[in-house]
């Protein structure tokens, strides 16, 4: 039920509270009438009010002093105040002091009803507005802090969501090295061929388990917020020659060329995480030779800013494979997401590799995308930001 539209009408002479009455029962207004300034302040404790009509001259407290009163107070001050008058002959002074204490307006009696009547349909009209205002503002403000609360709660659960996945990923790791390390040790005594054969499996098995683990407590610590990044002396040329020679066999297994090559303008050594970008150049160079059946794979790495020591990287890795298909490139960078859900039967993995590099690669300060489709194959764009190496630094790592 709407709450009513309540006029207060005060004045110590009932038949001026009739009149004012008699001008305003056809509104739909609830008017509530008061002899005195006292009673008009007992009535403003009780209740909210769209308007004030106040007489000036009333015994005790006049309408002066009421006034005062009201805009003394939080809760009432911005109620506007239509003074009426009978004193014509004090009229500026009365005006004068009217408008000092707070009035919105001022009439003398006698009054012309329909001016007054509109003056307070104007001021409801603004009450009403006001009060819409506010109503939209609090259930703004209400929904604000509801999805404030839905915002913690979401950090909270993806913050225990990442901590049990840390902490189991750790805890299945440890036996499952114990049991990787027993296989290799298992596969150097004397056994017979499909003794032999079991235990390549149990190896393999583990070793797949493991890349899977690995992948989810990377990926754990990331959306944890715990992955920390390391700022060392590398060479850039070393470590790019080394990832790829990793894929050597099972490039050369299906007959495909493994080419890089680095601008001129990067220099050897820089600053940055070395072992977190191997690990994003192992995932793309891994798919890409995992997706390439014939052609190769190639590697590039050129400079794209540089301003003082602080140098900015783009690595791009190319195959000639079975490339990406337009309407499905949204599917990549999500974690735990294939192109195509028949790839994981044919080609394994978890569909978590691009997303750990996508956020590897925000923490060293680049973006990665999939380049244009014009080309067969794919190409996968990464930059990164780093450091030039100080002369000793250089030397450290020669």
């Amino acid at each position: 039920m709407e709450e009513p539209i309540r006029i207060l009408l005060v004045d110590d002479q009932p038949e001026n509270l009739l009149a004012l009455e008699a001008v305003l029962e056809d509104q739909n207004y609830h008017l509530v009438k008061a002899s005195s300034g006292e009673e008009a302040l007992r009535c403003l404790l009780k209740h909210e009010f769209a308007v004030i009509v106040l007489d000036v001259q009333m015994p005790g407290m006049d309408g002066f002093e009421t006034a005062q009163w009201i805009k003394s107070r939080e809760r009432t001050k911005a109620v506007p105040i239509i003074f009426i008058t009978a004193a014509p002959d004090e009229q500026d002074d009365y005006s004068f002091t009217a408008y000092s204490v707070g009035a919105i307006d001022y009439i003398v009696k006698p009054f012309v009803p329909h001016i007054l009547k509109s003056k307070i349909e104007g001021f409801v009209s603004i009450y009403l507005a006001h009060k819409k205002l506010q109503q939209q503002t609090d259930l703004l403000n209400e929904r604000t802090r509801e999805l404030e609360r839905a915002k913690v709660q979401a950090e909270q659960a993806a913050m225990a969501k990442s901590q049990f996945l840390a902490v189991m990923s750790h805890e299945i790791r440890t036996p499952l090295n114990g049991v990787i390390a027993m296989a290799d040790l298992l596969e150097e005594t004397d056994l017979n061929e499909e003794q032999r054969e079991y235990t390549e499996t149990i190896r393999r098995s583990g070793a797949a388990l493991l890349y899977i683990i690995n992948d989810i407590l990377d990926l754990s610590k990331i959306e944890s917020g715990k992955m920390e990044l390391k700022e060392e002396a590398m060479n850039l040329h070393i470590c790019l020659m080394e990832t790829i020679e990793m894929f050597h066999a099972e490039s050369r297994a299906k007959s495909l060329e493994m080419t890089y090559d680095i601008d001129p303008n990067v220099p050897e050594c820089i600053l940055g995480d070395e072992s977190r970008l191997r690990q994003i150049l192992i995932n793309l160079i891994g798919n890409a030779v995992k997706f390439t059946d014939q052609g190769g794979v190639h590697v590039s790495v050129c400079e794209r800013e540089r301003e003082g020591q602080r140098l900015q990287l783009e690595l791009r890795v190319a195959d000639t494979g079975i490339g990406i298909p337009e309407e499905k490139r949204s599917l990549l960078f999500q974690p735990f997401s294939q192109v195509d859900s028949s790839m994981t039967r044919r080609y394994g993995g978890t569909g978590l590799g691009l997303a750990i590099c996508r956020n590897l690669v925000h923490l060293m300060g680049g973006t990665i995308a999939l380049g244009s489709s014009d080309r067969q194959g794919a190409e996968f764009i990464f930059t990164i930001s780093v450091r030039t190496c100080e002369e000793h630094e250089y030397i450290g790592i020669s």
